[in-house]
């Protein structure tokens, strides 16, 4: 069923959010109490990743909205698309709600963040949760501890046939069912430079090994961020990237 609809609700939240994106100056002379948001980000590649949501009137912040990710234009960055196995004219699209409460004291965090998340264009949703706590060093210096619980689990269409595993073929996550995650992060917060360093280990049902990572991010000119991270570092199979980002909200 999901498979069925999952064109026609990208297609629609795809337009809504150009639409809201093309009104963007209009809402910045709304009031601050506007119940809506947005952001959006764009990329080298031509694409853009849009960020829609409304915040809801209840007593703890609780969120609603959809991410949307629009297609490069016809004929910008196909290689790339190419060489990553996708397709280059594809907008994909997903709807959330998260709730933030208060964090569980006896354990010694100070907020609990709980979100779902239901994504048309990987066909499954997800459900996690995420405890944190942040303590102030001096006035521009801090340090914010995470930890991080994740369930995937894929969405039967109910159209197509279960087909039985080709041997040697590797397992999918429909074969697998629910997946797991979680990691424990630490991050320090500097201010006055726009700088987060970054450290932490996550594991996962796609080996239920440990691994760990350290990345920084530092913001370069206004809303243009720059983000190098490590994973696995001192092993043969080390994973290293850099990439940039720039961030428009209203």
């Amino acid at each position: 069923m999901l498979k069925r609809i999952a064109p026609y609700l990208i297609n629609g939240i795809a337009a809504f959010a150009l639409a809201v994106s093309a009104g963007a100056g209009e809402s910045k002379s709304a009031s601050d109490s506007n119940p809506t948001f947005g952001s959006r980000t764009d990329k080298p590649d031509g694409s853009a990743a849009l960020t829609i949501g409304r915040r809801l009137p209840t007593e703890w912040e609780a969120k609603i909205g959809t991410d949307v990710s629009l297609a490069a234009p016809s004929g910008a960055a196909v290689s790339d698309a190419l060489l990553r196995g996708g397709a280059a004219d594809r907008s994909s699209g997903a709807i959330w709600g998260n709730i933030t409460m208060p964090g569980l004291r006896p354990l010694g965090f100070d907020k609990t963040a709980v979100e779902a998340r239901l994504d048309a264009g990987k066909d499954e949703g997800k459900l996690g949760a995420t405890v944190s706590r942040s303590v102030p060093i001096t006035r521009d210096l801090s340090v914010t501890l995470n930890n991080n619980y994740s369930v995937r689990q894929p969405l039967a269409s109910g159209t197509a046939p279960v087909m039985p595993p080709v041997a040697g073929a590797p397992p999918t996550a429909a074969s697998l069912g629910p997946a797991w995650a979680m990691d424990e992060t630490v991050r320090l917060n500097v201010d006055p430079f726009g700088t987060t360093i970054s450290a932490g280990a996550g594991t996962s049902t796609a080996d239920a090994q440990w691994h760990n990572k350290l990345s920084v991010e530092q913001t370069l000119l206004g809303p243009l961020k720059l983000t190098t991270s490590v994973e696995d570092a001192g092993t043969t199979a080390a994973k290293k990237s850099i990439t940039a980002g720039f961030k428009r909200v209203w």
